[in-house]
């Protein structure tokens, strides 16, 4: 079954918006800290059997906030996100702008939530790799802090790790605001948005 002919098969008519969360498939990479958008995608379905399979990713028709959705799941490696995203950007006809990427960020504190609109990749390879396959920058990013390593400890072991005991408490936490973020964003301006989280958790600091 083509993309096309898949998405049109599916309920409803056209989204307002593309969310998509990043990760990589498999089981041995549930709940690590690289996937922190798939489960943040997870939380944010209020019916699973909405999932289909289609060209290379998990999508998801529904509403969310009122708002008419796509949400989206690569199953792809990580940096290899980018076709599967351009995909069902093309098919869905929703715009770049309109586009909404979950994932994981090493720069940022712990438990910390940033968003950003535009821009550079940040040395994220998921990110990096739809900026490539859409040929644009300028779509909706909610990043979400996972720290650096402890000195020693190599970074892509360290994304690939599930999160400690001492973190669990506050990755939830985080997981749970970082879809009511989401949720903010499909019904308010980004930029309001934008600033009010952005200043509100530069403020708290890391949270463990």
């Amino acid at each position: 079954m083509s993309w096309l002919g898949a998405l049109h098969r599916l309920p409803g008519g056209g989204p307002r918006n593309l969310i998509v969360g990043l990760g990589n498939p498999g089981a041995e990479h549930s709940h690590t800290r690289h996937n922190i958008g798939f489960v943040v995608c997870d939380r944010l379905i209020t019916n699973s059997g909405n999932w289909h399979r289609v060209h290379g990713a998990e999508l998801w028709k529904g509403t969310i906030a009122r708002t008419s959705v796509h949400v989206a799941k690569p199953q792809r490696y990580m940096n290899a996100s980018g076709d599967p995203v351009a995909h069902a950007l093309q098919a869905s006809g929703v715009r770049v702008g309109q586009l909404i990427v979950v994932h994981d960020d090493l720069d940022l504190p712990f438990a910390q939530i940033r968003i950003r609109v535009g821009g550079s990749s940040g040395g994220h390879r998921g990110v990096q790799s739809i900026i490539h396959a859409v040929g644009d920058d300028a779509f909706i990013r909610i990043k979400i802090g996972i720290g650096r390593p402890k000195s020693g400890v190599n970074p892509a072991d360290y994304v690939l790790d599930r999160f400690s005991v001492s973190e669990r408490i506050a990755a939830n936490e985080t997981i749970l605001r970082a879809a009511d973020v989401v949720r903010t964003v499909l019904v308010q301006p980004v930029h309001d948005v934008m600033q009010e989280v952005n200043q509100l958790d530069a403020a708290s600091g890391s949270r463990l």
